[in-house]
């Protein structure tokens, strides 16, 4: 008996509400024991912008309506603990008042935490160098010391790669996560689906992809890349 195989779509379920979100991290620059923003001092305009670009891509879409912003500080471990962590949380507090008073969310939509000192960075690119005594420093900071102790041991022991770690690594452990949650309107009728498909399809459900889909001949070209689309 000649079988003859064909495909069988299964419907995907529908998405009550389509929730979508938006990370990055921003490497904004202070001036030593300075915790104000200062717009124009280094890259911080370009670093800044990564926050209200990404803010903007979302707040400028109709069918978008953002629902929190979640901005997470970090020092690194160069100097005292106790003064990072003023660092770390002052600085914060001063993007979350930035953003807010670019866009006027309103009290408490951007919801803020630091990090004190980003010691888990700071094992990653160790981890990942050729520092000649990298697996001494990973050591040290998977310790039980605390962490003035560590940075301290670091510093002292391995003068060469401190000196290393300062230039190249340190700089990237202070930095600023940011997350933007919002919801997308649901989208029924074909042809406004296919006119976001073409547009911005990341805005799509599959239930949507798949809403379109039948409109489709089977085999077609276009239902080929429309296909290729909901799969990316």
């Amino acid at each position: 008996m000649n079988c003859t195989p064909e495909y069988i779509y299964i419907r995907p379920a529908a998405e009550s509400v389509k929730t979508r979100k938006i990370q990055g991290s921003a490497y904004v620059n202070f001036p030593v024991n300075v915790v104000e923003i200062l717009p124009a001092y280094l890259s911080n305009t370009a670093e800044l912008a990564k926050i209200t670009d990404a803010i903007d891509s979302v707040k400028k879409d109709e069918d978008i309506v953002i629902t929190s912003i979640e901005i997470k500080g970090f020092a690194s471990p160069e100097g005292p603990y106790k003064n990072n962590e003023l660092l770390a949380q002052g600085r914060t507090e001063q993007l979350k008042n930035y953003v807010e008073g670019l866009y006027h969310f309103g009290n408490g939509f951007i919801k803020t935490s630091y990090e004190t000192e980003d010691w888990a960075g700071l094992a990653s690119y160790v981890a990942a160098s050729n520092l000649e005594n990298k697996n001494e420093i990973l050591a040290v900071i998977d310790s039980e010391n605390d962490a003035d102790v560590k940075e301290w041991i670091i510093k002292s022991r391995w003068a060469e790669d401190y000196a290393v770690l300062l230039e190249k690594c340190y700089p990237t452990l202070r930095h600023s996560d940011f997350e933007i949650d919002y919801t997308i309107r649901s989208y029924g009728d074909p042809k406004e689906i296919e006119k976001v498909a073409e547009s911005a399809p990341q805005k799509l459900s599959l239930e949507e992809f798949y809403v379109l889909a039948q409109t489709y001949e089977p085999g077609s070209d276009k239902l080929n890349a429309l296909f290729e689309s909901a799969a990316k």
